[in-house]
């Protein structure tokens, strides 16, 4: 099967869009065309974007490079904002529903911004180890600043930590973020879950950064997140986490997918997060 896809980036971390209203994957194992669309096109991760045909309404779902299904992700979710915009919708403030619920977006000229709802399950676990819910686990690590060499082995030593990621309610993993204070607010590192690696940046990484070191450094927000790719302003509105910055096209891309079968596991029931409102 030949897939077609838009690689697009949110300060640095790379996704393929795939439009399901143009090349229709219903039935089809999304996990495997994921994994190997991002080994040809060396991407962070998947977005398949979608209308709900019933109340029309702009879906995303997000798989990481390794084939994973995430409920969110938030520079994705920033990617998908600004692909739906500039295609289908003329508005710029929307709702996208994802794998956690719908999220409010907005297209502010050359910037996105993503509404990624409250920080959940905050609970600091030591002096310098938090843990927050952003749409996905996170582990926000306080200290000074670090090489990304040490970054992916401390990030990778973490994220394997069984008692910790159960301690937290998640043994599936957890995604570890590094945070030190700098000019302007924080610099963050994030190794991420799926992608085994310190991504240039993470949305929902620095969501949670920015909120634990408001509560570690008494700063409030909004809070500049500073990471390899580049920065977001991370907002509180009305207890709401929002995330803005830059998104860019890099290009069309044709992808190649062999022995795909449908999936046989029951997809997110996105009908249901639908009823989800804020």
């Amino acid at each position: 099967m030949r897939i077609k896809a838009t690689k697009m980036d949110g300060c640095g971390n790379s996704f393929l869009v795939v439009d399901e209203m143009k090349t229709p994957l219903a039935g089809f194992n999304r996990s495997l065309i994921s994994s190997a669309l991002a080994t040809q096109h060396e991407t962070d991760g998947i977005l398949f974007v979608d209308v709900d045909p019933v109340q029309r309404t702009p879906t995303m779902k997000i798989f990481d490079c390794d084939g994973t299904e995430e409920t969110m992700c938030g520079n994705g979710l920033r990617c998908a904002t600004r692909y739906f915009h500039d295609t289908y919708i003329r508005n710029d403030i929307f709702s996208i529903v994802t794998g956690d619920g719908k999220k409010e977006v907005r297209v502010i000229d050359d910037l996105t911004e993503v509404n990624l709802g409250e920080a959940r399950e905050y609970r600091q676990i030591n002096d310098q180890l938090h843990y927050v819910f952003t749409g996905v686990p996170h582990v926000v690590v306080i200290g000074s600043e670090m090489s990304l060499e040490n970054a992916r082995i401390f990030g990778r030593s973490i994220r394997e930590e069984k008692s910790l990621c159960e301690f937290v309610g998640h043994p599936e993993g957890v995604n570890v973020n590094f945070i030190w204070r700098d000019t302007d607010g924080i610099s963050v590192r994030t190794f991420e879950v799926g992608v085994e690696d310190v991504t240039l940046s993470c949305g929902t990484g620095s969501a949670a950064s920015a909120y634990v070191a408001a509560k570690v450094f008494g700063t409030p927000l909004p809070i500049i997140t500073n990471s390899l790719g580049g920065s977001l302003k991370i907002s509180d509105t009305d207890g709401r986490l929002s995330i803005r910055g830059l998104t860019r096209y890099q290009g069309k891309v044709i992808g190649f997918v062999n022995n795909i079968h449908p999936k046989s596991t029951s997809p997110i029931d996105y009908h249901h997060q639908q009823q989800q409102n804020w």
